[in-house]
C-alpha cells in the first residue's frame, strides 16, 4: 500500500523554506501544439459564477502517477516548500484532476508566490481584481475563479470546457473522457461502436482502442485487453498495444524513438522509457505494465 501523505507536510521535510521553486523542474517532451493562451489581459472575459470549491480536493502527493496534465503539474511545481498554518493557508487539486484551489490569508502567506508560479507554469496573465463574490476569467485553455472575503483570498484554476470537450469521445453506444495529459497531443476516430485513440504525430501506433464486447480474450503481452467497462447495458473493453514491448520483441515493426514517443504518452511520462526497454531485453516485461496502471486510472467510460 502506497502511504499517501499532505504535500506541504513532504515538502517541509525536503530542505530550506523557500516561497517559490528556484529551478524549473524538467519537464517530458511532447508533441503538443502551442497554447492559445496569453500573458496579457486582452480577450479576458470576466463573470459572476457560483462557488467552484464543491467536490472532492487533496493536498497529498506519493508519486508521478498521482498527476494528470498541466493543472497537477503546477500544483506540484508551485507548491509552497515551507509548511504554514493549514487554517490560513492551503493547497489543494481536486481528485478529478481538473481544478487547483488556493486558500490564503492577508497579512499572512497570502499565496502571492503560488499566483505568480501559476501564471508563469500555465502562461495566463496573473490574478488581479479580486471582488467579494466569486468571478471567473477566461483564459484560453483555462478558467481562473477568484473571491476576496475580508482578508481571505481564494482562487480555483480549472481546465475550460473546451478542453474538456476536446478529451471526451462518443460512439453510438458510449462516452469515453481520456487524460488531461493528452489534450493536444491525440487524434480519436470513432467507427460506429468503436473508438480508437492515436498519437497526433504518430497516427499510425494507437494508444488504445475501445470497442463494444463481452468476449473472454484478453490478447497477449503485445496487445491486450487492459480493461473491462459496462457502460449502461453496454459491455465495453480497453484494448492496448504495449509498443515498449513491440519495440524490444521485434524492432522492424517501430522504431526506438517512436515507441519512446508513444509510451510516454500512453504512461503520462511516470516511467523512463530506456529503463523498459533494458528490463525486456534482459527478460523482465513487468515495467511494460506501467501502461496499463496509467491507462485504467485516468481512462472513463460511461453509458450515453
Amino acid at each position: 500500500m502506497v502511504l499517501l501523505v499532505p504535500l506541504i507536510a513532504l515538502l517541509a521535510s525536503c530542505g530550506t523554506p523557500q516561497s517559490v521553486p528556484t529551478t524549473e523542474p524538467k519537464k517530458p517532451q511532447s508533441s503538443q501544439t502551442p497554447k492559445s493562451n496569453s500573458n496579457t489581459d486582452s480577450n479576458q472575459q470576466k463573470t459572476v459564477v457560483d462557488d467552484p470549491t464543491q467536490g472532492d480536493w487533496t493536498d497529498a502527493y506519493s508519486g508521478p502517477s498521482d498527476l494528470d496534465g498541466e493543472l497537477d503539474e503546477a500544483w506540484l511545481d508551485c507548491a509552497p516548500h515551507n509548511a504554514p498554518d493549514p487554517e490560513a493557508f492551503s493547497w489543494k487539486r481536486s481528485t478529478d484532476h481538473s481544478k487547483v484551489w488556493m486558500h490564503a490569508t492577508e497579512g499572512g502567506m497570502d499565496g502571492s508566490s503560488q499566483r505568480s508560479c501559476m501564471a508563469d507554469e500555465l502562461d495566463i496573465a496573473d490574478t488581479a481584481d479580486l471582488s467579494d463574490s466569486w468571478t471567473v476569467t477566461s483564459l484560453g485553455d483555462y478558467d481562473r475563479y477568484q473571491k476576496r472575503s475580508g482578508n481571505v483570498i481564494d482562487i480555483v484554476w480549472q481546465y475550460s470546457d473546451a478542453v474538456k470537450k476536446s478529451l471526451t469521445v462518443e460512439s453510438d453506444s458510449y462516452r469515453v473522457t481520456l487524460p488531461y495529459s493528452w489534450h493536444n497531443k491525440i487524434t480519436t476516430s470513432v467507427d460506429g461502436s468503436t473508438i480508437t485513440v492515436t498519437d497526433r504525430e504518430h497516427p499510425k501506433y494507437a494508444l488504445c482502442t475501445f470497442q463494444v464486447s463481452d468476449s473472454s480474450n484478453a490478447g497477449d503481452i503485445g496487445t491486450s485487453l487492459i480493461q473491462k467497462y459496462q457502460a449502461g447495458n453496454t459491455p465495453v473493453q480497453m484494448w492496448a498495444t504495449r509498443w515498449a514491448f513491440v519495440a524490444a520483441s521485434d524492432p522492424a515493426s517501430i522504431s526506438a524513438d517512436d515507441a519512446e514517443d508513444v509510451t510516454d504518452l500512453q504512461t503520462g511520462g511516470t516511467v523512463e522509457y530506456d529503463s523498459i526497454s533494458a528490463q525486456i531485453r534482459a527478460g523482465d516485461t513487468s515495467g511494460v505494465f506501467a501502461i496499463d496502471d496509467y491507462l485504467k486510472a485516468h481512462i472513463a467510460v460511461s453509458g450515453l
